[in-house]
């Protein structure tokens, strides 16, 4: 079990931010941090990066729950790469079924639902946020209003579940007042958050991808990267408030729902963060 540091560095509060399968990273940045004795107060996440915030939070055996997750039911995108009819046969009918799914429900993911909760409930050990060895917060984005909402307590399944609930693959969580989905959508990185919770440093993860190499294939794939290129000026503005960014760095271009890559995620963000060493060495010297 991980315990929050008393006194050999500055405190400081990690901020996870959206990034679909890239935001796994969050979990090798965690480890990498940990591995050097930098333990943080605070955790804040929003979309993937509420799923390893709030599992770290709640799970003695956060690392190999994350490293293990079961990513089977997640939807599957339609890769037309793949040469040869009846590949490009598999693709199609992926592809209409997703809009179908779209059109006439909450999207492709919606049949996963259960199966998704039940990952989450087993990451988080069906605890509620409150009850973390350090204080979690995860973010979700309120389709009525368009405000972030906050959550610090409550059945941390639904909160996180809300948080990366994406809009045509998820349906939403109703709340009442609210009507939660992903929280990359009002607030990518929520740094006064984390500021809030009296840390005196804030480091945030940015997982993004501002490159894409190959482009998108079909409509749910674009659809996917529109969102993230119209969070991108958002996101600079929001990262530009923490004191240090960790940037992980992928070797390929990794899609929103590519978590067959997850192995790959986590690698880099424990790169990214032990380049970072003497940096934040420095900023968080007592």
């Amino acid at each position: 079990m991980t315990k929050a540091s008393t006194a050999t560095h500055k405190s400081f509060a990690l901020v996870l931010s959206g990034g679909g399968a890239r935001g796994l990273s969050h979990a090798g940045v965690l480890r990498a941090l940990i591995a050097r004795g930098y333990i943080p107060s605070a955790v804040v996440g929003v979309s993937m990066g509420a799923v390893v915030c709030a599992t770290y939070a709640l799970n003695d055996k956060w690392y190999d729950a994350l490293v293990g997750m079961d990513t089977s039911g997640f939807p599957a995108t339609p890769d037309f790469r793949v040469p040869g009819m009846a590949a490009r046969i598999r693709g199609m009918r992926l592809a209409l079924l997703a809009a179908r799914d779209m059109y006439f429900g909450w999207g492709s993911g919606a049949r996963t639902e259960t199966w998704g909760r039940s990952v989450l409930s087993g990451l988080t050990k069906g605890k509620n946020l409150q009850d973390g060895r350090i204080p979690a917060f995860v973010c979700a984005t309120d389709m009525l209003s368009g405000q972030r909402v906050v959550f610090g307590k409550g059945d941390a399944t639904d909160y996180v579940y809300s948080s990366a609930a994406l809009a045509g693959i998820l349906p939403p969580l109703v709340d009442d007042p609210y009507v939660l989905m992903d929280g990359a959508y009002s607030d990518i990185a929520p740094v006064d958050v984390a500021r809030a919770t009296g840390a005196e440093v804030v480091i945030a993860v940015d997982p993004s991808q501002r490159e894409n190499a190959t482009g998108p294939k079909n409509g749910l794939q674009a659809m996917m990267r529109s969102i993230e290129v119209c969070q991108y000026e958002h996101a600079r503005l929001r990262f530009e408030q923490a004191d240090f960014v960790i940037r992980p760095a992928f070797s390929q271009t990794i899609g929103t729902l590519e978590f067959r890559q997850k192995r790959h995620c986590i690698a880099a963000g424990a790169v990214a963060t032990r380049r970072a060493y003497n940096d934040i060495s420095m900023l968080l010297a007592p």
